[in-house]
Parts: structure tokens; sequence; C-alpha cells
């Protein structure tokens, strides 16, 4: 692989990550604001709703949103990658557009 593959892959990962971090804790204040009349109605011990609960429900909810943001990941860093006209910059300088989608085909691989 390449620096180029090395660039687009931590680009699409940085996006990823930073895109199913912000879900996921967004996902987590929503549901805690919603279920904590139930913990508290039931004296749900702290160590038992983070180490218990939170500790399956991320996990799952990441699993469940990880198809759709990698979709968005991947459309989000490419139109900023074009909107800042590197995608222009690297076909200009002799890389072909199959090349170009060698990292993209390794990203949906793994």
């Amino acid at each position: 692989m390449k620096k180029l593959d090395f660039y687009i892959l931590g680009k699409f990962l940085g996006t990823f990550v930073f895109a199913i971090l912000l879900i996921i804790s967004i996902s987590v204040v929503f549901d805690l604001a919603e279920k904590i009349d139930d913990f508290l109605e039931h004296s749900a011990p702290l160590n038992a709703i983070v180490f218990d609960y939170y500790a399956n429900f991320i996990p799952h909810f990441a699993n469940l949103f990880t198809p759709l943001f990698v979709f968005i990941a991947v459309i989000f860093f490419t139109s900023k990658m074009a909107y800042q006209t590197e995608i222009i910059a690297i076909l200009s300088s002799g890389v072909s557009f199959r090349r170009l989608m060698v990292p993209y085909l390794i990203g949906a691989a793994s």
C-alpha cells in the first residue's frame, strides 16, 4: 500500500470513528434521559447501570449503526476531498481512477 492509500483510509477511519462516537454518545444521553425514572424507581445501582446495561447497549447500537455510518463517512470525506480539490490533484498527478478506488475497496473489504 502506498501513502495515498493510508491517507484515504485514515480520513475514512477518522470520519467514521468520529461519527459513530457522536451518535452513540447522543443515543446514550437520550436513553439515559428516557430511562432515568425507571432506574430510580427500581433503585438500580450505578455499577449495574453502567457496567451491565450500557456495556451491552453501546456495542448493540454501534453494531446497529455501523453500516449507515460507513456510508455516511465515505460520502462525507469524499465530498470534502472533492471540495478541497484533493481528488483533482490526485487524478492530475497521473493516478488513475481505478487506482484511486483501491483504498475504498480495501476499506470495504475490512
